[in-house]
């Protein structure tokens, strides 16, 4: 009896918003506007979901296309040349410094040298990283190392450290990240709301 009776005033419920909402959308006099408002909200929303989409897709590709290259370099077992062993190594920088464009990188026959100013708190991670550059034999450390960045000009300015701050669906973070941490919300959500209906 109690069910039957949640189940009516729930029916009530969403009869009566249902109806509410049709006599906001059908008004005679402001009518005509409110549905062509909604209308051009639903079109842009699928125009912004749909470039979302696109984004991502040419994200993942392009993605897919750069795993399938570095495994391609990691098997072939050829050398790098010097040029690309530095474009590497700069790459990983901006992941494990603060201030990567205060470091130099050089590169002879896979030998990496590092020279320049530098966080000592960010010095391991940043010679373990280029250390990991496809082509590296070995990583020569001729950096300078302060505990501050006081007094320095090259460790001046917004110099901010990669990862060391977690946003929810960062700005910077590529398309395909965002879809795949959108993903994971959603499933989130969705194992909570399910939880909480037991």
């Amino acid at each position: 009896m109690v069910e039957v009776h949640l189940m009516d005033n729930r029916m009530l419920i969403a009869g009566a918003g249902l109806g509410a909402a049709l006599a906001y959308m059908l008004d005679p006099d402001r009518g005509a506007r409110r549905r062509g408002l909604a209308r051009d909200k639903v079109i842009r929303g699928v125009h912004v979901i749909g470039r979302a989409l696109d984004a991502t897709m040419c994200d993942m590709s392009n993605r897919t296309r750069g795993i399938a290259a570095a495994a391609r370099t990691r098997w072939s077992g050829d050398p790098v040349d010097d040029l690309t062993l530095v474009e590497r190594a700069r790459a990983k920088l901006g992941r494990y410094c603060s201030h990567p464009r205060a470091i130099e990188v050089d590169a002879r026959a896979g030998e990496i040298t590092l020279r320049g100013p530098i966080l000592a708190a960010e010095v391991d991670s940043v010679i373990s990283g280029v250390a990991a550059v496809p082509g590296a034999n070995s990583v020569i450390n001729e950096l300078d190392v302060y505990e501050s960045a006081e007094g320095i000009p090259a460790l001046q300015g917004a110099g901010k450290r990669a990862g060391s701050r977690f946003d929810l669906f960062q700005p910077n973070w590529a398309p395909a990240t965002r879809a795949l941490v959108s993903m994971g919300a959603l499933a989130a959500a969705g194992a909570a709301m399910a939880y909480s209906r037991r």
